[in-house]
C-alpha cells in the first residue's frame, strides 16, 4: 500500500507496484484502489473513507501492514484491515495534537512513534497497545527557544526517522536531534546557530550514503551535511522557489531526489492568495534542481503539501497531493503526471484554510517571524 500524507511515510520499496493508497486527509483517511495493471495506467477510484470529521498529519505503516494515522486533537488511531475499520490507541498518549508518525526499526526492534505539538515524542513497542514518551526529547539545550509562527507558536515535532541504530528527530521550528541509546539521551545535530533558523520539515536519510542527511528547512531551504551532521550547507533551491516541504529520495537511487515548493513564505502567500506550488527533481543528491511540469498546474494557487515514492523490481511511482486536494501520479520519475482522484484536501496544519478561495482572514494570518526571516521576505518580495 502506498501511503500519502504530510507528517507520516513517504518513501517505501515493495516487491511489486501497489493497487491501493492510503491519503491522509484533513477529513480522515481515504483508500484510493487502481483498476488495471499500473503500466496500463489503469484508473483509480475512492475504495473507502475512514476517520471521518478528523484532521489526519499523518499515515504510516509497519512491516506487517498495520497502519497508523496521526490526527490533530485526537491522538493516534490503528487499523489491522488495510485502513477500513480504525480503533483509537491512547494509553501513555498526554498531547492529542499529533503532527508526525512512523513506523520501522529501531536498533532491531519493532517500533511506531508519533510526535505532538507541544513537542513531545511518544513510541509504542505493542503495536499502539501502550505508549510512553521519549522525555529526553525535552532536555535538549535549545527547547525554550522551539517556536512555531502562527497562533499558539508552539513547536512541534514534524518528522521522525528510524535509520538503524540512530533515531533522528526535527522540530518545526527549533531543532534536529538525534538519539543513539533509543531515545534515552538527545545530541542536538546543529543545522543552523540559531534555533528560528531551524525549521526542520523532512530529514532525509538513505541507506547507500550512511553519513549524507538531506533537511527540508521552511526558513533556510534544503541543506545537506555528508558527515553524520557534524557540519552543514545549504544547497540551492529551484528556481523561483522559496519554501521546501515534501521531500523525498528514490529507494533505488540515492542522488534521485524529488521536492515540493511554494514560492516565497506563508505570511506572503496569504496575502498573495495562492503559493504557486511547485515540484521539482534533482539527480545529484539536491544540488542542482529541475522544475517538473508535464502535466502539473504552473502557478497554482495550492500548495503540495505531501509526496511519497514506491520503488520496486524494476520501476517506482510518485504521488503528490495539494491543499485542495488533487491527486497527481508520476509513473516516469516525474516527467509527466496525471490527476488520479479528488479527496479532501492535505495539508499541514492550517494551510489548507488559508489557502483556500475566496477565504477571510482566520487566526493564521497572524504569523509572527524572527528578524532574520523579516529580512528575508522583504528580498523575496523586492525580486517577486
Amino acid at each position: 500500500m502506498i501511503l500519502l500524507s504530510n507528517g507520516g511515510t513517504n518513501m517505501q520499496v515493495s516487491r511489486a507496484a501497489s493497487d491501493t493508497v492510503a491519503i491522509g486527509t484533513v477529513d480522515g483517511v481515504v483508500i484510493l484502489e487502481r483498476a488495471g495493471a499500473v503500466m496500463d495506467r489503469g484508473g483509480w477510484r475512492i475504495k473507502h473513507r475512514a476517520l471521518g470529521g478528523c484532521s489526519v498529519s499523518a499515515v504510516t505503516a509497519a512491516d506487517d501492514g498495520t497502519l497508523y494515522a496521526a490526527t490533530h486533537g485526537f491522538g493516534p488511531a490503528r487499523s489491522d484491515d488495510g485502513g477500513l475499520t480504525w480503533t483509537w490507541v491512547l494509553d501513555g498518549i498526554d498531547h492529542l495534537d499529533l503532527w508526525s508518525a512512523r513506523a520501522g526499526k529501531l536498533q532491531g526492534r519493532d517500533v511506531v512513534g508519533v510526535g505532538a505539538l507541544p513537542a513531545h515524542l511518544y513510541i509504542s513497542e505493542n503495536r499502539g497497545g501502550s505508549w510512553r514518551e521519549l522525555k529526553a526529547l525535552r532536555n535538549a539545550p535549545t527547547v525554550g527557544k522551539w517556536c512555531f509562527p502562527p497562533p499558539p507558536r508552539i513547536g512541534h515535532v514534524k518528522d521522525i526517522v528510524f535509520d538503524g541504530d540512530r533515531l533522528l528527530v526535527g522540530i518545526e521550528i527549533g531543532a534536529l536531534l538525534a538519539s543513539t541509546d533509543f531515545g534515552q539521551s538527545f545530541t542536538e545535530l546543529e543545522v543552523d546557530p540559531d534555533p528560528v533558523e531551524c525549521d526542520i520539515h523532512r530529514v532525509l536519510v538513505h541507506p547507500a550514503r550512511p553519513d549524507r542527511i538531506i533537511v527540508a528547512n521552511g526558513i533556510v531551504g534544503v541543506m545537506s551535511s555528508d558527515d553524520g551532521g557534524k557540519t552543514w550547507r545549504k544547497n540551492p533551491m529551484p528556481p523561483h522557489a522559496d519554501y521546501p516541504d515534501a521531500i523525498v529520495i528514490n529507494p533505488d537511487n540515492p542522488d534521485t531526489v524529488f521536492l515540493t515548493a511554494g514560492v516565497g513564505w506563508p505570511s506572503q502567500w496569504y496575502k498573495l492568495g495562492k503559493a504557486r506550488g511547485k515540484i521539482a527533481r534533482s539527480r545529484d543528491g539536491g544540488n542542482t534542481w529541475q522544475r517538473l511540469l508535464g502535466g502539473l498546474p504552473n502557478g497554482q494557487r495550492a500548495l503540495f503539501s505531501a509526496l511519497t515514492v514506491e520503488a520496486w523490481p524494476g520501476g517506482s511511482s510518485l504521488y503528490a497531493v495539494d491543499t485542495d486536494g488533487q491527486v497527481f501520479e508520476s509513473l516516469d520519475e516525474g516527467d509527466s503526471w496525471t490527476i488520479i482522484a479528488e479527496v479532501p484536501p492535505v495539508s499541514k496544519g492550517e494551510f489548507y484554510r488559508a489557502l483556500a478561495r475566496d477565504r477571510g482572514r482566520l487566526a493564521v494570518d497572524d504569523i509572527v517571524v524572527s528578524n532574520s526571516a523579516t529580512e528575508r521576505l522583504a528580498k523575496v518580495a523586492a525580486r517577486r
